[in-house]
């Protein structure tokens, strides 16, 4: 419906409030008529404002301007509705009593401040669902900080000490020393100080709540026997791993329990003794699948823990008959490990893992079903701190928090033997095994029907963030524990949340089974929030990682096609608009991301682990970067045996495979590449048909090649994800089970922030020292500021051809 003609020249004015006028005043608001005989408005002369006046109309020109407005077409005029308004009885102006206020009215006929745009209709544009803002693929590097980090004032400060730092370490990260460039790794956008203040708030909030409801947990020492009975996975048969150079590869059996030395070539160390020797790491027999395993935050040069998830391999395995796998409810114990790796002090202050073997420190076991994720509370506590904060999530749909005694230099524990050692067992008789009844705070859903909670992520000492079966998104308080906040935010089941802590510790990004990728401010949940277009279909947990240092998530690219083994980056500040990250051979099944570096571990389905740095792949979408693939993992199960006497301790599990020492590779599409290289075919065939033509030769049109379109918007290098549906990613290749890779974790404690932990679903567990070493003697504080180069990366417009990329050595 049109507005009436009487209506389009309203003007907007300052009210009056009642106040008495003068002579002067009062014959400076006498109404006047408007040259267009419409209406009448004021002339405001004392105050330099125009005032408009209640009009009144007729009934008879609101009913003729009704009749105009629902008979004729919107967006069009005709002579019927101009010669209406021009007979139109004039209004009366409405004399305004004293002491009434007359209500102000806005100007309808000013356009908005913010259009929608249209929706595309141009038939040439495949993609309807796409970004369009300031931030743009092609935009440079130092443009797309200030989108990025906007928000704060030193942004290019902070940039330029992080280029300093990792961008000469393209493949892997350097192992830092001087304590300020520490600093600068661990606290990211905080200030310095912000890991001691931390601390303090959460030895308080423990000090005056926690302590109170850590006295409630209820738990009880347990056998070792009882333990390897009932919760404890303990695998019998022996595991054959093939270690070593690729051309001179040896067997190494191994059980549960058992654990090989490896160099920091990742060759396996048959004489510990010697110094000559660099410790690398280990790699350990869990004697199940592990599912799920995080380092633990601390402070200092302490001996490290990590905690894992194990499951039997009963839960995984195939049946040839249904009836004889174990079903889920009787799935009812769990458990979780807490290892401890001894550390070593270099000559040069860096800390390596130490000849001692691992040894289990602690086991938390419980009736509450199996374990699905565990995280840390990401605090990083003292030696002094007596008590950490472990959440555990079970099947069933509830949230606990476990208080965990400090056990980081405990000698009662198991150590996992070497695998010379007779039968390779755990020994039980040390451990501290204790079986939780209660634990120190239970969060539970809504009480609501077949609600359960899928997955959760800490946001500060007291706030935890969970998702929901039903796609909402819950905050509960830990003291006192009840439910903040719930907002719907999915329609189907959320697989994935990760909290931007620390410097965004309430923006949470969420990762459905099948919607949008989206990120929401709890702060302001109704008004702050976005997602990426384009749709997407998640069956993998595990695959969503947050960047302290570029403040953005890391997750698959948005699509709904399976067999797109791609991962892209979503900043905060443009969460819309990702960026290629990776593209991997086999399915990508779990990520994360240095908490104190930018750089990225993904594992996939192959059994290969890869590894490169993030921030110089984001600098442009012009800089060819490379990418390395850390180790392959490969698994063939033992074929079945139809003798029933032989003894299970000699039947084999299976034989294993790690390869090592790969070259760096290429960061690229490969669409892009087979796109690009599609054009330059197309190119020169159709210079050959013009010169053929030029010379009178091959008058008869050829066929030409399949075109390959690419959107107005898709720039050079990037890949459309429609083509690559068209021109097919290639074939979906199924692996066995127990060759992926189950879990990947970097430690989040600066002096270690370069040891990984790679879980296999082989039911091994590598513990690699991944740092490269510096290459400077001195000590890296007596290298002043002013001598290190700083790194221009502003002049990306070179018309230099894309030509082979000089591969760096990896050396043994």
């Amino acid at each position: 419906m049109r507005l009436r003609q009487s209506n389009k020249k309203k003007r907007f004015g300052l009210p009056d409030y009642g106040l008495d006028l003068d002579s002067s005043d009062a014959d400076s608001i006498l109404p006047r008529a408007d040259s267009s005989g419409d209406e009448f408005v004021v002339d405001a002369t004392a105050g330099g404002d125009e005032e408009e006046v209640d009009e009144v109309q007729s009934e008879q020109a609101q009913d003729d301007d009704d009749d105009i407005s629902i008979n004729e077409p919107a967006g069009r005029s005709s002579s019927s509705a101009v010669k209406a308004a021009k007979t139109a009885k004039p209004a009366k102006a409405k004399t305004n009593t004293p002491g009434r206020p007359k209500q102000a009215q806005f100007d309808t006929s000013e356009p908005p401040f913010a259009e929608v745009p249209p929706y595309p209709s141009d038939p040439g544009q495949r993609w309807t669902r796409t970004y369009v803002g300031p931030i743009k693929r092609w935009t440079r590097f130092y443009e797309l900080i200030d989108w990025w980090f906007g928000d704060k004032p030193d942004r290019r400060v902070v940039l330029d000490s992080y280029l300093k730092l990792w961008w000469q370490h393209e493949l892997i990260p350097p192992k830092l020393t001087s304590q300020p460039r520490l600093t600068t790794a661990q606290c990211g956008w905080m200030p310095d100080n912000f890991a001691d203040d931390q601390r303090q708030k959460f030895r308080q909030l423990y000090n005056s709540r926690l302590v109170h409801q850590f006295r409630l947990q209820k738990s009880t020492r347990i056998d070792g026997a009882e333990a390897s009975r009932l919760f404890i996975p303990q695998a019998q048969e022996r595991l054959s791993v093939l270690l070593g150079h690729v051309s001179n590869q040896k067997p190494y059996d191994i059980r549960c329990g058992g654990s090989i030395p490896l160099s920091d070539a990742g060759h396996p160390i048959s004489d510990t003794d010697d110094e000559a020797i660099v410790k690398g790491g280990w790699l350990l027999d869990m004697g199940g699948i592990p599912t799920s395993m995080v380092w633990a935050p601390s402070q200092g040069q302490v001996n490290q823990l990590l905690a894992i998830v194990v499951t039997p391999f009963s839960d995984q395995a195939y049946y040839q008959n249904l009836e004889e796998a174990p079903k889920e409810p009787e799935h009812k114990e769990g458990t979780v490990q807490i290892l401890r790796f001894d550390i070593v002090k270099g000559r040069r202050g860096i800390f390596r893992p130490s000849r001692q073997p691992p040894r289990l420190a602690q086991a938390l076991c419980f009736a509450w079903g199996r374990v699905s994720r565990i995280q840390w509370c990401p605090v990083p506590l003292a030696p002094e701190d007596t008590t950490q904060l472990l959440g555990v999530l079970c099947v069933d749909g509830r949230l606990r928090v476990i208080g965990v005694q400090n056990v980081l230099e405990e000698d009662r524990n198991g150590i996992f033997g070497k695998p010379s050692q007779s039968h390779n067992r755990r020994i039980f008789a040390y451990y501290n095994i204790e079986e939780i009844e209660e634990a120190m705070v239970l969060l539970e859903p809504p009480k609501e029907y077949s609600i359960e909670i899928t997955c959760f992520t800490w946001i500060n000492i007291n706030r935890v963030a969970g998702g929901l079966s039903d796609g909402s998104v819950v905050v509960w308080s830990l003291s006192p524990p009840r439910i903040l906040q719930r907002h719907p935010v999915h329609s189907t089941a959320i697989m994935d949340i990760v909290s931007g802590y620390p410097s965004d510790p309430f923006l949470v990004s969420t990762v459905p089974i099948g919607g949008v990728l989206t990120v929401t401010d709890l702060n302001r949940p109704s008004a702050e929030t976005t997602y990426h277009p384009n749709m997407m279909v998640s069956l993998q947990p595990g695959l969503l990682a947050w960047s302290p240092h570029l403040r953005g998530y890391a997750s698959m690219w948005p699509s709904a096609f399976a067999g797109n083994p791609n991962l892209t980056f979503l900043p905060a500040r443009g969460f819309p608009l990702c960026r290629h990250l990776i593209t991997v051979n086999g399915q990508p099944t779990c990520i994360d991301i240095g908490s104190c570096h930018p750089y990225i571990l993904i594992g996939t389905t192959d059994g290969s682990v890869w590894i490169f740095n993030t921030l110089r792949k984001l600098s442009s979408h012009r800089e060819k970067t490379l990418k390395v693939k850390l180790f392959q993992h490969e698994f063939r199960a033992a074929p079945p045996s139809n003798t029933e006497s032989e003894d299970e301790e000699a039947k084999p599990r299976g034989v294993c495979r790690i390869l090592h020492g790969f070259l760096p590779e290429p960061n690229t599409h490969p669409t892009g590449v087979k796109m690009a290289e599609t054009q330059r075919l197309n190119r020169e065939k159709n210079t050959k048909e013009i010169q053929s033509k030029n010379k009178g030769k091959g008058r008869a049109k050829a066929k030409p090649a399949k075109s390959q379109s690419k959107a107005s918007s898709q720039p050079e290098g990037e890949v459309d994800e429609e083509a690559a549906m068209t021109s097919g990613p290639g074939p979906i290749v199924l692996y066995e089970p127990q060759t992926r890779i189950t879990a990947v974790a970097w430690n989040p404690n600066v002096e270690f922030s370069w040891w990984a932990a790679v879980a296999m679903g082989s039911g091994l567990l590598r513990i690699t020292d991944v740092g490269s070493e510096p290459q400077v003697k001195q000590d890296d504080a007596s290298e002043p500021d002013d001598e290190i180069q700083k790194i221009d990366i502003m002049d990306e417009d070179n018309n230099e051809e894309d030509g082979d990329v000089e591969m760096a050595s990896w050396e043994d």
